[in-house]
């Protein structure tokens, strides 16, 4: 019998494949990840941010490259599905931290996007 790695499995929401693509739905899936699992978390305005360098999801979607993932989150964002923006006080420190917008919550909840 073979035995799953689920470690090496990555998932991804249809209704955000639908809406923006298919490497925008694994890649949204990634930030909701790093919102279950990150340290760097905050609330702003009601919303959860996760702080999440490009490296850092290039490393959990090595079969990515930097411009897909640079692409694909500016894509998910003028679809209305994440936000991001640099939130840092140290003005070296360049990394997005990412929400999810309502309708981007709605899709990840129930695929319910009206």
């Amino acid at each position: 019998m073979m035995k799953i790695i689920k470690c090496n499995e990555r998932k991804y929401n249809i209704e955000i494949a639908k809406a923006c693509g298919l490497r925008e739905a694994v890649i949204a899936n990634c930030i909701l990840d790093m919102h279950i699992w990150a340290v760097d978390m905050k609330a702003v305005d009601g919303k959860t941010w996760v702080k999440c360098s490009q490296k850092a999801i290039i490393d959990r979607l090595p079969f990515l490259t930097e411009e897909t993932v640079r692409t694909s989150v500016r894509k998910l964002a003028a679809d209305g599905i994440i936000r991001y923006e640099v939130m840092s006080d140290d003005k070296f420190d360049r990394t997005y931290w990412y929400s999810f917008t309502d309708r981007g919550e709605k899709l990840l909840r129930c695929g319910d996007c009206s």
